[in-house]
């Protein structure tokens, strides 16, 4: 009997310990438990892979350049604790060949970056963040490829955040850059 109960024992712990992978366009069909780090919701179709990259916008004197990585397996473990493939990134935005912006400097392995990308269930690239942090900003942004090596970037201000942060520091006017770019990988 005793050998019994330690046998079911070790197979419970067994299961607990088990990863739970959720393929990231299927979020929205599963009851997920980002508690007790067994969930890894992954990019199983590497849906992200052609947006990892370089890319560059120009227009007149102004340019931008966007780097985008690939994190497998990033760990969230503040106030949660579970797995996520994601697209984190830099940006430097520069005008008449002066830089007016550079998170190039960021430690992208930091939970909370300016630039994370996520895919969404409707296999969609979207931002979890993309901070303008000369306006004290958030915006929503969203890549849509258009060839193997064209993107666009659209975004809007994230009101819902910036009126968060409103109490904490000014909100700038404007934008540092457009919102609205068409980017060619390099």
């Amino acid at each position: 009997m005793n050998k019994l109960l330690l046998i079911v024992a070790l197979f419970a712990i067994n299961c607990r310990a088990q990863t739970n992978v959720i393929n990231l366009t299927e979020t929205d069909q599963h009851n997920l438990n980002k508690l007790d780090g067994s969930l890894y919701m992954k990019d199983l179709n590497n849906l992200m892979t052609p947006y990892i990259g370089t890319w560059t916008w120009t227009s007149g004197n102004k340019e931008m350049t966007l780097l985008l990585i690939k994190q497998t397996k990033y760990h969230y473990n503040s106030g949660q604790n579970y797995y996520k493939d994601r697209i984190v990134g830099s940006y430097i935005y520069k005008e008449n060949g002066i830089i007016k912006a550079d998170t190039s400097n960021d430690n992208l392995n930091d939970e909370y970056v300016k630039v994370i990308f996520s895919l969404n269930p409707s296999f969609k690239i979207n931002s979890l963040a993309f901070y303008d942090y000369l306006k004290k900003k958030d915006y929503d942004v969203w890549l849509e490829l258009i060839s193997p090596t064209q993107m666009k970037f659209h975004g809007k201000e994230d009101t819902d955040i910036t009126k968060y942060r409103r109490g904490t520091h000014t909100i700038y006017p404007g934008k540092t850059f457009p919102l609205e770019m068409t980017f060619t990988k390099q």
